[in-house]
């Protein structure tokens, strides 16, 4: 009796302390105490961006390397939002997640630098957030724990960022979301609730 006692203590205690770990450790500070991403965080951004220019280098149809903006929010943020029957969806999906199924909340525009310092903030709090153009390309961007950027071409601070894009061989983390949209009218920012 204490052996079956002790055995289904020690199997609860280790599916409680091992399952379903998350990473805590997003972000971290530099020499001048600003918030930077973690070198953990770094890394997942790094290996999926090196699995995006390995698919993009020989992908044989267009737009068979669609599913990287899905897979770096879900590994980056540690969410399940963007898989479907254990795939990672196509970018031109994510519109509808965040739009429809109700886990996700707008916070604003990105022509507004409220809204902007309020996606910084929710990403430097490991909130996952997104920018994505609902109207033209349907092109999503990720909002990355670390500091807004003066942009010169948008005339606001823009937040930390990083995007796969699919028109050309190119993706990049760690610059300001005006990296990934030339202008900031039309801009939308969800974030996770």
């Amino acid at each position: 009796m204490k052996k079956t006692f002790l055995l289904a203590f020690a199997t609860s205690f280790l599916m409680i302390s091992c399952g379903d770990q998350k990473r805590e450790n997003f972000t971290t500070l530099d020499d001048d105490g600003n918030i930077i991403i973690s070198e953990e965080s770094l890394d997942i951004l790094e290996e999926i961006e090196g699995d995006y220019y390995s698919c993009k280098e020989n992908e044989s149809e267009e737009r068979e390397c669609n599913h990287f903006t899905a897979e770096a929010i879900c590994r980056f943020y540690e969410i399940d939002d963007f898989e479907k029957d254990g795939e990672y969806i196509s970018y031109r999906d994510i519109k509808d997640v965040v739009t429809l199924q109700g886990n996700w909340e707008p916070i604003g525009v990105a022509s507004k630098q409220a809204d902007l310092d309020k996606a910084q903030d929710n990403a430097n709090n490991a909130k996952a957030t997104i920018a994505f153009d609902p109207n033209k390309t349907n092109h999503v961007a990720i909002i990355l724990p670390g500091q807004t950027a003066k942009s010169n071409s948008w005339g606001l601070e823009a937040p930390n960022s990083a995007s796969f894009f699919i028109h050309k061989i190119e993706c990049y983390s760690n610059k300001a979301l005006s990296y990934s949209f030339r202008s900031p009218d039309g801009i939308i920012l969800y974030t996770k609730k």
